[in-house]
């Protein structure tokens, strides 16, 4: 059984309500997720925050994953990633700024698995060659979006467009880069 197998599988113990199979999606998870939220969130209660958040609204809506749609890790990572996204816009809004991590924080921080890491690589290979189909400008953008945090309004006082024109463009771009994902 492959990583991405075992977690799809702990995914569907966890919609039944088993709570050894949850500690274990924890396990296997957690660290690669608080590594998003702490990305885009730059500051570690916050991400320790949005992964409190993430895992007690994954034992209620475990069952809501398709693993026609997304593989599990994807699934798990867009969760996480919009939590982070909303958390960043209320201490936005609120004003308040995070500091960056210290470097020993960084130099000690958790590894994942080897066999994690090679699945991560290929998933971000196979979503690289299906971003180069896009036009570079928009492939950017949807980088700055998912990997840093980046909002419609951010990306649309940046390319010159209103955030409707903005979010159309990324929806049709997001629908060809699953496409291109799923062939």
């Amino acid at each position: 059984m492959t990583p991405l197998d075992e977690i799809e599988s702990l995914l569907g113990q966890v919609a039944s309500g088993d709570r050894a199979a949850f500690r274990k999606l924890y396990a296997a998870t957690a660290p690669r997720l608080y590594g998003l939220a702490l990305r885009i969130l730059r500051d570690e209660m916050l991400a320790q925050d949005v992964i409190e958040e993430v895992f007690v609204g994954l034992w209620d809506s475990a069952a809501q994953y398709r693993g026609d749609f997304a593989s599990p890790v994807t699934w798990l990572v867009t969760i996480t990633r919009d939590a982070s996204i909303a958390r960043l816009g209320v201490e936005r809004a609120e004003g308040r700024v995070a500091g960056p991590l210290e470097i020993t924080e960084r130099l000690y921080a958790s590894r994942p698995d080897t066999d994690v890491i090679e699945s991560m690589r290929e998933e971000a290979r196979a979503l690289e060659i299906c971003l180069r189909e896009l036009p570079r400008a928009r492939a950017d953008m949807l980088r700055h979006a998912y990997l840093y945090g980046a909002t419609y309004a951010d990306l649309a006082e940046g390319a010159g467009m209103s955030k409707e024109a903005l979010r159309a463009t990324l929806r049709g771009d997001l629908v060809q880069v699953r496409e291109c994902l799923s062939r």
